[in-house]
């Protein structure tokens, strides 16, 4: 029995027919937004108390609300990655908690309470009510609750400078409860499949907070002849939320690789997971979505046909537990598939399934190209955000006078940020970015030895670095 190969490579993409490449990110579903650059929305300074190399310092952060804009909406979010920088411009992209910072995080839930508890989900003088913490501003509600996030996001002893935002931030902390993983935006299930000539391919499962979404094939699919059906094989062009939906595939003795789109506008759910990368494919911090208005949202299926033979379906899936991505072939065909990954070859039966989880590095990217019979070929890549810690270097110990508070960051005026410079420092620059740098407060100065003079390091993050 004839057997298929597939060459799985990092950095590579592998020869196929033309027409039948499967972009890397055709299938990537959700919102996707671009950080925006400036100051916090609202926010204020917050001492954050690290350990590292069992010495233990407090460092200076401005934590509070950063913006996404996604189309002609902007989205409010909290940071859940203390130790990593954001990028400059990066783009975003809605993912499940399980591919993202709060992966095997038994306290995700508790953070997604203190978001539908707290602001902006509830107004700052309502919740001034609701904690008696009178005269409670925006700028105070948003530093506490970014400090009490930080306590269960990355396990730092994170206190607001100001009393009340630090009376808020208690308040979470004691109040917070686990709740359930909010759902995804748009999503299809499974996001490959694969059959033969002429069958309907399926099911393929609808998940959107929208009220329907729109369907459609691309370009390679339409002039095969692939069509969107219901189970009944009826064509459609649109799916309501929870609706199971097929591929039928062109009748003939052709092979072919298309892909379904689904487009939607919707609410984003609170409590969603966002990660980034700038244009060099390095990671940016990784946010958590605090109110959104309704932003368009996109999801697709890999489908592949042929009359006879192995006829693969290949997926990946960032699972932040095992810190690998898992790349799973089914073989819906009626020969044996073979493929080799990371020097060991697999052989899928038809009708099988076999899922291999491919170690990378954390905070690097990754490209995988799958290649399969009658030219099929897929790419897989991206970058892999799964830790809140990176190994970043304790500052100096020596510590000088904190500077003057910066201006409101409600008024545009102010940045702020932990120590940073290139000697390392023990927290990261977030947020958009900012050109005017503040200087480093507690244990952010160095005092150079021999030379006698000290640097103040510079600071021009939000509540921590931002990397140009």
């Amino acid at each position: 029995m004839l057997a298929s190969s597939v060459a799985v490579s990092a950095g590579m993409i592998a020869a196929g027919a033309a027409g039948a490449a499967v972009a890397a990110d055709a299938n990537i579903s959700g919102a996707k937004a671009v950080l925006v650059d400036g100051p916090l929305k609202h926010g204020q300074f917050i001492d954050v108390a690290t350990t590292r190399g069992g010495k233990r310092s407090t460092e200076r952060a401005q934590g509070g609300i950063i913006q996404l804009k996604t189309g002609d909406q902007t989205l409010d979010t909290y940071c859940i990655d203390l130790h990593n920088p954001t990028q400059r411009g990066a783009k975003y992209q809605e993912t499940g908690w399980e591919s993202s910072s709060l992966a095997g995080n038994e306290d995700a839930g508790r953070i997604l309470w203190i978001l539908q508890h707290s602001y902006p989900q509830v107004s700052a003088g309502q919740l001034a009510k609701d904690t008696q913490i009178g005269g409670l501003s925006e700028d105070e509600a948003a530093a506490g609750t970014q400090a009490a996030i930080w306590h269960f996001s990355d396990g730092a002893d994170a206190v607001p400078e100001d009393g009340k935002a630090n009376e808020l931030t208690k308040y979470l902390i004691k109040n917070a409860q686990q709740l359930e993983e909010p759902k995804p935006t748009l999503s299809l299930a499974p996001t490959s499949v694969s059959g033969k000539s002429g069958a309907l391919l399926g099911p393929i499962t609808v998940t959107t907070n929208g009220s329907s979404v729109d369907l459609a094939v691309d370009a390679d699919g339409a002039k095969a002849g692939l069509t969107i059906t219901d189970k009944a094989g009826k064509a459609i062009t649109s799916a309501k939320p929870g609706e199971e939906i097929y591929a039928k595939a062109p009748v003939g003795g052709t092979h072919g690789t298309a892909t379904i789109k689904a487009t939607t506008a919707a609410q984003v759910s609170v409590g969603r997971a966002f990660t980034g990368v700038n244009a060099d494919n390095v990671h940016s911090q990784t946010l958590i979505l605090a109110g959104s208005e309704a932003v368009p949202a996109t999801a697709g299926v890999t489908v592949n046909w042929a009359p006879a033979g192995p006829i693969p379906a290949v997926t990946s899936k960032v699972d932040c537990v095992q810190g690998a991505v898992v790349v799973t072939a089914t073989n819906n065909g009626d020969q044996d598939y073979t493929f080799t990954l990371n020097g060991k070859t697999y052989t899928v039966k038809p009708g099988g399934t076999t899922s291999v989880p491919i170690k990378v590095e954390e905070d690097k990217p990754y490209h995988f190209t799958v290649t399969g019979p009658n030219g099929f070929k897929q790419d897989i890549q991206g970058v892999l955000n799964c830790k809140t810690d990176t190994a970043i270097t304790t500052p100096g110990s020596s510590e000088s006078p904190k500077p003057s508070p910066s201006p409101s960051s409600s008024t545009g005026g102010g940045t702020g940020g932990s120590t940073g410079g290139s000697t390392g420092g023990g927290l990261a620059f977030t947020g958009g970015g900012s050109e005017t740098p503040w200087l480093a407060g507690t244990a952010g100065a160095l005092l150079i030895a021999g030379g006698g003079a000290v640097f103040a390091l510079r600071r021009r993050g939000r509540h921590s670095r931002t990397s140009a």
